[in-house]
């Protein structure tokens, strides 16, 4: 029987992830075992708001399913997830290593900073007699960029070389950008040329190259640079950027084996860190390199981020372009069915059970939600590059049946979100595509946020179909207003025009109205007024329009689709007449009603109809007025 890893991460340092999970990979292959990942993204919302509801992704994970769990606590930083993970996994019994950053009770494997930074720090100044040495510092709290800060200052004091606090730079965040920055701050200002500046990363070292290139600084003849990751861009530029092997790919074997073996004592182990020396501090690349095809490789990524931008925005056009839930769910499945390279050959992407009535749903805002619910649905499957049903499986499941298979395979899971409302997760198998640069955090956050704009769409439809309720409906009778005769008795009149129909209309009057009001009163009248609108609305066919005209006069707009020559001017006032028999009135009420007919091809504007059918109601009220009087 198959083995089973955990594997908990967030997904923003890609690099190091990516070789990690191959590491994992190829020790789960070796012992038969398939490979959980449970991969998210936190991140600062535009107002400011810190969101960390993807770690909800974890919530996902059944620990005492699994042979052994990996957690990468220094990825996801989050002590409060980190807590509440450590007690489940103590919980479950389970093997378990904490990645770069110790939880109590929990072994720990740890990356060398130290070693390797300090080796390369010292390189440079007894093999390239750098004596004044500048360091740029990411303003990250981590383990990591603490213990490269030490080595640096450590480097310095064993060779007696005083450390200078103004050589010192610490960037907001440590990324290409402010590496630029920092380095352009120190090449313009009096402060004589650094013999060599040393960065936190390698993101940091491709900054100053930069700059360094901008202002015709030679490297390393003049300057010599180093950083840290073994970044792929930074081996392949030229010179290439010396720097130190974090080596992700072994902690990641390294930590898979010992999962695997089922030990349950913690322990604490390091792997060292290795220097790389290569043509930015002047020495010869000691790997092996594809500087030719470096070019070609970055246009490739190039074309690749514009093809998944463009993926994107068809995402995006899917879900505003639809008018209702079943046209979305049908476009997904119909695109993603002949468009997904950056998906997989094999995923799902899973929405709660409740999915329909939220994507409906008509709050401004959901509250917060981080459940997963029992059950979630395929809204789309594809395995192995054909479309799949829509089925429904147990949350616990994770994945349907046919995702199995007797082969080791990776699952990479990621949280569908938006805010602080969970709709789901996407799952793919044997694919690390989504995490070997930030695709995947654009791609869920993307389709979070098409889910929202979705439901406030609809949100807004009912709204706006409501206010058209409200503006075009009388109050008293139930009835349309003039405003509802405008916007939907006229179109209705000229729809069936166009389409061949004959339009019927009838004109209600009542009789004897200012008599009822000056005699018994207005509530006397309004009563009058909604016991004859009732009577109407209980008579004609449902889908015809009923309009009160004016105070007293009701009109009908009706065509022959449904109509077969009932009389409902009789059928109207024998309805008024039942109704007005059980009301003990004081008064006798009743109503004149006229009807007329206009086929299709009448030249009759609906204005001119309603007047001549006011004139046949006319002749009727005269006839009353005469019996009666």
């Amino acid at each position: 029987m198959k083995k089973k890893i955990a594997v908990l991460a967030c997904g923003w340092a890609q690099y190091f992830l990516y070789d990690f999970l191959q590491g994992v990979e190829k020790i789960a292959k070796e012992n038969n075992a398939d490979v959980y990942i449970f991969n998210c993204y936190d991140y600062v919302e535009f107002s400011g708001y810190p969101n960390a509801t993807g770690f909800s992704i974890y919530r996902l994970i059944n620990y005492e399913e699994y042979d052994g769990i990996i957690i990468l606590s220094d990825l996801i930083k989050n002590p409060r997830v980190l807590e509440m993970e450590r007690q489940r996994i103590l919980k479950s019994g389970k093997p378990a290593v904490s990645i770069n950053l110790k939880l109590k009770d929990i072994s720990c494997m740890r990356i060398d900073n130290y070693t390797g930074f300090y080796e390369l720090v010292t390189h440079l100044i007894k093999e390239h007699n750098a004596r004044n040495l500048f360091y740029i510092d990411g303003n990250e709290t981590s383990l990591d960029f603490a213990e490269r800060r030490k080595a640096f200052r450590m480097a310095l004091q064993d060779n007696q070389i005083e450390l200078n606090r103004e050589n010192i730079f610490t960037v907001e965040h440590s990324s290409f950008n402010y590496g630029y920055n920092a380095a352009s701050e120190i090449f313009s200002s009096d402060r004589k040329l650094p013999d060599a500046i040393v960065c936190a990363n390698d993101l940091i070292a491709l900054g100053v190259l930069k700059a360094a290139a901008e202002r015709n600084i030679k490297i390393p003849e003049q300057l010599k640079i180093a950083g840290y990751d073994g970044n792929y861009f930074a081996k392949n530029v030229i010179p290439a950027i010396s720097t130190v092997n974090d080596n992700a790919f072994k902690i990641g074997t390294e930590s898979a084996k010992r999962v695997l073996t089922g030990f349950t004592e913690v322990q604490d182990f390091k792997i060292k860190s290795m220097p790389i020396y290569q043509g930015s501090c002047g020495c010869e690349s000691k790997i092996i390199t594809d500087q030719k095809l470096f070019s070609l490789k970055f246009l490739s990524e190039i074309s690749q981020s514009e093809n998944f931008a463009a993926q994107l925005n068809q995402i995006e056009e899917i879900f505003t372009d639809a008018a209702d839930v079943f046209t979305l769910l049908t476009n997904l499945e119909l695109f993603f069915s002949k468009s997904h390279a950056f998906e997989g050959s094999d995923f799902c992407i899973f929405l709660k059970a409740d999915w329909a009535s939220v994507l409906i749903n008509s709050e401004e805002n959901l509250p917060q939600n981080l459940s997963y619910g029992n059950q979630v649905q395929a809204i789309t499957s594809i395995q192995n590059n054909v479309k799949y049903p829509r089925e429904i499986i147990k949350t616990k499941d994770l994945i349907p049946s046919k995702m199995h298979s007797d082969e080791c395979n990776t699952f990479l899971f990621i949280p569908i979100f938006n805010h602080s409302y969970v709709h789901g997760y996407f799952v793919c198998k044997n694919s690390l595509s989504m995490i070997s640069n930030y695709h995947g955090h654009q791609w869920t956050r993307t389709f979070g946020a098409c889910i929202e704009r979705f439901r406030k769409k609809n949100m807004y439809k009912q709204m706006s179909q409501q206010f058209l309720r409200l503006s075009t409906r009388d109050a008293l009778s139930g009835m349309l207003n003039r405003v509802g005769m405008e916007k939907l008795a006229k179109p209705f009149y000229q729809q069936n025009k166009h389409n061949g129909l004959t339009t019927v209309l009838f004109f209600v009057d009542i009789n004897s109205m200012k008599t009822i009001n000056d005699k018994f009163g207005h509530l006397h009248g309004d009563l009058a007024v909604k016991t004859i609108a009732q009577a109407v609305l209980q008579v004609v066919p449902r889908n015809w329009l009923c309009i009160r005209y004016g105070g007293d006069e009701f009109l009908v707009v009706g065509n022959s689709k449904n109509y077969n020559g009932e009389d409902y001017c009789k059928m109207i006032t024998q309805m008024v007449l039942k109704k007005s028999s059980t009301m003990h009135l004081p008064y006798n009420l009743s109503a004149s009603v006229g009807t007329l007919s206009v086929p299709a091809n009448s030249p009759l504007s609906l204005e001119e109809a309603i007047e001549k059918v006011d004139e046949i109601m006319y002749e009727q009220k005269q006839m009353f007025h005469k019996t009666h009087h």
